[in-house]
């Protein structure tokens, strides 16, 4: 692993949240320019399932945008591993969004995200998150 590599993926990572932020606001194209557009990518949103290959990637993520959730996303506890051209981040994600009923909604998230590295770039290939809070009264400790 170059420190290239690892400062190249840190701005990938970065780059999904100023996309996630857009699509927040109703505009998942920025998507489209983090992640690969290869079948084999994968999403597990927080809320359930999972979709591959970039098609079914992509028609989630704007289905989230066509709800124009408003709110914001910030990550820390960053750590970034990076191999010759696969890369995992794990992050928490804390933030909000406004529920189906307009009420803001706080959010922490656990958040999981593979990186390939294609034609040079670091492209996002998966993503997972989960709500940890969910889990906190299941298994007695905090995140």
């Amino acid at each position: 692993m170059s420190s290239d590599d690892k400062t190249a993926v840190s701005a990938a990572l970065d780059g999904f949240y100023e996309a996630l932020n857009a699509m927040f606001k109703g505009d998942p194209n920025p998507l489209k320019n983090v992640y690969s557009h290869a079948d084999d990518v994968t999403y597990l949103p927080a809320e359930g399932g999972l979709q591959v290959g970039w098609g079914a990637v992509f028609a989630d993520w704007k289905l989230q945008a066509d709800k124009s959730l408003g709110g914001t996303a910030e990550i820390s506890d960053v750590h970034i591993v990076v191999g010759h051209d696969l890369a995992i981040a794990n992050n928490v994600t804390h933030g909000h969004v406004k529920g189906p009923d307009g009420a803001a909604v706080n959010i922490s998230i656990r958040e999981s995200s593979a990186f390939r590295k294609e034609n040079g770039s670091w492209k996002m290939i998966a993503h997972h998150a989960d709500d940890f809070k969910l889990w906190e009264g299941v298994v007695g400790r905090s995140a």
